[in-house]
């Protein structure tokens, strides 16, 4: 359905549920009402993405959002999360579009190293990211992408890992903790290959005969 349609039906269907000051007056009558209820509420909830895409894009924090939503900004990050990811795709398309196509090709055949950020707050991850054109995201469904500028997180692991050549513009994945305090940093979550000094050593053969 087109747009116009959709603001179109859903503009028709409040006005309808408005004029039945006294409510529905027969049983065909409130399904229809309930029908302008679903129409109603498809329209807000389309609305309410576009919002919310629209203000992450302009750079509203998720807490300013959560705040307005009257939500906890975990709610409103783990609804609509994803939308980050295609706010930089959009504005990465935009930038190309606003460029002439050999510096398009330029640019695409253009690679940078990825620092290494392990151990670094993520303030400091951010800004080793910047300087080299990347941009970062928290790996971790269960852990939202922190506020430019929050304090109390360290980058235990990364992906691409350091060192790595990626192009431009590249996302980086980090998994993060809380800093307790003690200067140390906690072991990622992700699984490691268990180091060879570490593999339990074979039993060393005995002198009886092998039957």
């Amino acid at each position: 359905m087109a747009d116009s349609s959709r603001w179109s039906d859903g503009n028709a269907a409040w006005k309808r549920l408005t004029s039945r000051r006294g409510g529905p007056s027969t049983g065909s009558d409130a399904l229809a009402a309930l029908d302008d209820v679903v129409t109603v509420r498809r329209t807000l909830d389309q609305m309410e993405l576009r919002a919310v895409h629209a203000a992450r894009e302009y750079g509203q924090s998720w807490t300013e959002i959560a705040t307005y939503l009257g939500v906890t900004r975990q709610s409103a990050w783990e609804r609509w999360h994803d939308l980050d990811q295609q706010v930089v795709l959009e504005q990465a398309a935009r930038d190309a579009a606003a460029i002439p196509m050999r510096a398009i090709r330029e640019r695409r055949r253009s690679t940078v190293t990825v620092p290494n950020m392990i151990g670094m707050s993520w303030i400091d991850a951010r800004t080793a990211l910047d300087k080299v054109g990347l941009a970062a995201v928290s790996a971790e469904s269960d852990t939202p992408t922190p506020e430019l500028g929050e304090t109390g997180w360290i980058v235990t692991d990364q992906s691409p890992e350091s060192g790595a050549r990626v192009p431009a513009r590249s996302v980086v994945q980090v998994w993060l903790t809380r800093d307790d305090g003690h200067g140390g940093v906690r072991e990622p979550r992700r699984p490691r290959p268990t180091p060879l000094s570490m593999r339990e050593a074979l039993p060393e053969p005995t002198q009886e005969a092998v039957g």
